[in-house]
């Protein structure tokens, strides 16, 4: 009696993996990462930049102060991964409204990177709504 495995009527054991029909690619996925478990490396990071930025804020056009929209942000952070740019930000959070970023991370819905402040480079991340433009230098 109780080493016998629980069926239930209305279980169906038998039938095949759900795949969402209004998603043509999807595939499922038994691949599971623990996020928790990765190291965090914030001060010898393989990606970290090797130096300061500019000394001086760029000239920016005048456009720059109106904001774009959040998915051209997100191509421009990929054409200038590993390279300094001039981040705005919609309000001032912790290191002002414009600063210098160095984009390391690209994702769905925000960038990780670098800043600059007091002669050292600090780990942040911004949400795409956080941000009003962004421009890359070499």
């Amino acid at each position: 009696m109780y080493n016998q495995p629980t069926y239930f009527p209305y279980a169906d054991y038998n039938q095949t993996a759900y795949y969402n029909p209004q998603i043509p690619s999807y595939e499922a996925s038994d691949e599971m990462r623990d996020v928790e478990l990765e190291e965090y490396r914030p001060d010898d990071a393989e990606d970290a930049p090797t130096g300061p930025p500019p000394s001086q804020a760029p000239a920016v056009p005048s456009t720059f102060a109106s904001p774009v929209q959040s998915s051209n942000i997100k191509a421009w952070m990929c054409n200038c991964l590993g390279r300094w740019g001039y981040l705005r930000l919609h309000r001032p959070g912790p290191f002002g409204r414009d600063l210098w970023f160095f984009p390391t991370e690209v994702r769905r819905d925000g960038v990780s990177g670098y800043t600059w402040q007091g002669g050292r480079r600090r780990k942040v991340s911004y949400r795409y709504q956080q941000i009003s433009n962004f421009m890359c230098f070499a």
